[in-house]
């Protein structure tokens, strides 16, 4: 099943700075990035996300990476603009029993997942850069492209699919005798880019549903580290 990095907004101001950030999902998942300016207005951007479940009954196991290049621009060095592109792989399994009724029945599995992916993104974003708090807004538009999906061993007639990705994030602190990391805490939403997730096909409806992200994490500014 397709779980998304959540999208991005590096709080970089200028050529030769840096960040690195690492949270973790309430579901247990691990992401990271680094992200860094090699030149005026660029920036370049790499991330990856693991889950490693170690349960035989039910588990949800995902690896993937991504990597993007874009563009910044502050306004009055407290509001930041910025947007990139990339693109991203990765593989995951999900196996859960489907009812109620199955909890009672060791031998039932309705449903066990197993996928591999590309996809390409594009995302924009805005941050109100100032002070002790910092608080932003990004959206990503994902294309999925399926290398492999298949249900109990079946493929999944589902090759490709669009997303819409926004996220709401703040980050704390930064300030004092500790100015190169921050907090964050980020929730995101996952859904189709165009609202719709009917079909006839169950393993269609469940690969395509939306859903809710919710992450904490630290973030550690380098260039900072001379301050």
């Amino acid at each position: 099943m397709y779980a998304p990095l959540q999208p991005s907004a590096p709080l970089v101001h200028k050529k030769g700075e840096a960040e690195v950030a690492a949270s973790a999902y309430l579901t247990g998942r691990l992401e990271g990035s680094a992200a860094y300016s090699p030149a005026k207005h660029l920036i370049v951007r790499a991330a990856g996300g693991l889950r490693s479940d170690g349960s035989d009954s039910t588990y949800f196991r995902i690896r993937q990476l991504e990597a993007g290049i874009g563009t910044y621009h502050y306004i009055d060095e407290q509001w930041l603009l910025g947007g990139m592109m990339g693109y991203g792989s990765g593989q995951s399994s999900r196996r859960y029993r489907d009812g109620f009724e199955s909890i009672f029945q060791d031998s039932v599995l309705s449903n066990e997942y197993a996928a591999r992916f590309r996809k390409l993104f594009a995302e924009a974003y805005v941050a109100n850069d100032a002070g002790w708090t910092t608080f932003g807004v990004a959206c990503r538009f994902s294309q999925v492209r399926f290398a492999s999906l298949t249900n109990r061993g079946v493929p999944v007639p589902l090759r490709r699919m669009t997303r819409l990705e926004p996220m709401l994030f703040i980050r704390f602190g930064g300030q004092g005798r500790i100015p190169w990391l921050q907090g964050q805490v980020a929730t995101s939403l996952s859904m189709p880019a165009d609202g719709r997730i009917f079909s006839a096909n169950e393993a269609i409806r469940d690969t395509k549903e939306g859903r809710l992200f919710t992450s904490f994490g630290l973030v550690i500014y380098p260039h900072l580290f001379k301050d």
